[in-house]
């Protein structure tokens, strides 16, 4: 993981993208080293077509997919449904998908929008963070 004092504490997704900050995995959580809106999750796992993808809009408080806290360097993701996101999206299984905007943005401008994908590993609860680019 990157140090608290390496870099400046800017932890807008904007920075941690360009610093090319981690995440991290433990169990069912998945911690993003910066803050912001979730609009939509796509959890899929590579190479099945009986796996299918799992598509999360609800952050309702009574939501049976996820959760998530907001911390104020980070943000965390709970994901009811898997014991373990290491385990079954690790080795380049799968991937999770953030549609988001930065904290404070303005959720209604489209242009606000970003999409980051999070890459898992089998023998590190490293998360490699990397936007994807919009197709013209």
């Amino acid at each position: 993981m990157s140090s608290a004092t390496s870099g400046s504490d800017d932890r807008t997704l904007a920075a941690c993208l360009a610093e090319n900050r981690i995440g991290f995995t433990v169990g069912r959580r998945l911690s993003l080293p910066f803050r912001v809106e979730p609009i939509s999750i796509l959890i899929g796992k590579q190479g099945s077509t009986l796996a299918g993808r799992d598509l999360i809009t609800d952050f309702s408080p009574s939501s049976r997919e996820v959760s998530f806290v907001e911390r104020p360097d980070r943000i965390d993701l709970y994901f009811r449904h898997y014991a373990s996101l290491q385990s079954e999206l690790g080795h380049w299984k799968g991937t999770v998908v953030v549609t988001c905007c930065e904290a404070g943005d303005d959720l209604f401008d489209l242009t606000t929008h970003r999409t980051i994908v999070c890459t898992f590993r089998d023998d590190s609860p490293a998360v490699r963070i990397e936007e994807q680019q919009k197709e013209m």
